[in-house]
């Protein structure tokens, strides 16, 4: 089974909330909560809102109308996404259940590489020095959690796979130390005696995690199982890099066109798929995030090309009829 978190409270409320609790079990007055949430705001980066919570007080009918559009914005399923993280990380953490003799039984964990099989389950090269190792073959049950490759707090994905693990014959082992080899090209020591492949068998349960309060629905082992990795979020490193380096104003531009937001600073694309992409965006001050959603699906690298090209060229259409109507009516009104 994957779950998620979920909530319906916007985010500013769950602080407040948060702040509450913290102030009744310190017996802490309203004066210095105050000074504790002054300081933690100048401390603290501007974080963008997490998914679905795009704006906080006021009504604002451009808000509004973004809000609506959001909702209905075409996405990949739940199973689809957390297949694409699964296979494009590069490290995920690893937690065991320790033999060792003063901390039996505790969780140990720690960051490790990994190649995905062609079910998504995980498959790790570790040592036969390494704690886990000893852990493993001890009891195999174990913990995968992998972050989405873009992870950068608790407003981005990530999946949590339980399971157990078992050691892999030679003859199972030659295939995928190719795929890690291909993943992890300087590697080399797979090749060490005391290396050995070590695959996530007969999962029981899998978790996932989506951005707090996001609206996902609830995944089944089976439906992660059979789902596919996204066919273009590969290519989301050089795309985005290259539409943030030198076309912002492009990406502006398509968000206003395509979503009806106005007044956006700036935006920083963050991902993209098959269907569309996210995007970090600054307006009036307000930081947040945006599904910018392709005019049509894109397959591979060059579809997803077409599609900005013509998604920019359209938005650049709409700038200057917009331009047109607005001079044309103060010509008219003279």
């Amino acid at each position: 089974m994957l779950a998620r978190t979920a909530s319906n409270c916007a985010w500013a409320r769950t602080r407040l909330g948060a702040q509450s609790i913290i102030s009744k079990h310190l017996n802490l007055n309203q004066k210095q909560v105050q000074r504790i949430r002054t300081q933690a705001n100048a401390a603290a980066p501007m974080q963008p809102q997490v998914a679905d919570v795009y704006y906080e007080g006021g009504v604002d009918p451009d808000i509004t109308a973004f809000q609506q559009h959001q909702k209905s914005a075409p996405r990949p399923q739940a199973a689809e996404e957390a297949r694409t993280w699964a296979t494009l990380a590069r490290h995920a953490t690893l937690a065991t259940l320790s033999v060792n003799r003063e901390t039996p039984g505790f969780p140990n964990a720690s960051v490790v590489e990994f190649i995905v099989d062609s079910r998504g389950l995980p498959v790790l090269a570790v040592s036969g020095l390494s704690l886990h190792t000893a852990d493993m073959l001890a009891d195999g049950r174990v913990a995968v959690s992998i972050a989405s490759p873009n992870f950068a707090s608790l407003a981005d994905g990530r999946v949590t796979l339980q399971g157990r693990m078992r050691e892999l014959s030679d003859a199972e082992r030659a295939p995928l130390r190719d795929a890690y080899l291909a993943k992890y090209p300087t590697a080399f020591w797979v090749d060490f005696a005391d290396f050995n492949a070590w695959p996530i068998m007969s999962a029981r349960l899998m978790m996932s995690a989506w951005p707090m309060m996001s609206a996902r629905p609830m995944v089944t082992k089976e439906q992660y199982l059979s789902a596919s990795p996204d066919p273009v979020a590969a290519f989301a490193g050089p795309v985005c890099g290259h539409m943030n380096a030198d076309h912002m104003g492009d990406t502006i531009a398509m968000i206003s066109h395509s979503t009806g937001l106005q007044k956006v600073s700036s935006a920083k694309l963050t991902g993209l798929d098959r269907l569309g992409m996210n995007a970090e965006v600054v307006r009036e001050g307000q930081s947040f995030k945006v599904r910018l959603p392709f005019s049509r699906p894109a397959e591979d690298r060059k579809s997803v090309k077409d599609v900005i090209v013509e998604m920019t060229r359209a938005a650049r259409a709409s700038q200057t009829s917009s331009k047109s109507g607005g001079e044309g009516k103060e010509g008219s009104s003279q």
